[in-house]
């Protein structure tokens, strides 16, 4: 089972490149620049364990003031 999730990565200063960071059982895809609020990205997790470690890393991320779950789809 794949949960999918798209979300937006907030922070002014956030840089495209540092959100290719490794998430173990899920892979991002980063869509684009949301203009002075960051980046949405699409998540494809293997679990919700494995989605919310994901969510947990990239609020880790350089610059990043927030992470926000727009829509989940198991």
């Amino acid at each position: 089972m794949v949960i999918e999730s798209l979300i937006l990565i907030q922070g002014e200063s956030v840089k495209k490149e540092n959100l290719a960071i490794s998430l173990a059982n899920a892979k991002q895809i980063v869509l684009g620049s949301v203009n002075r609020f960051g980046f949405v990205v699409h998540l494809a997790a293997s679990s919700t364990d494995d989605l919310s470690n994901a969510l947990l890393r990239f609020a880790k991320v350089k610059d990043v003031t927030g992470v926000i779950t727009m829509m989940v789809r198991p």
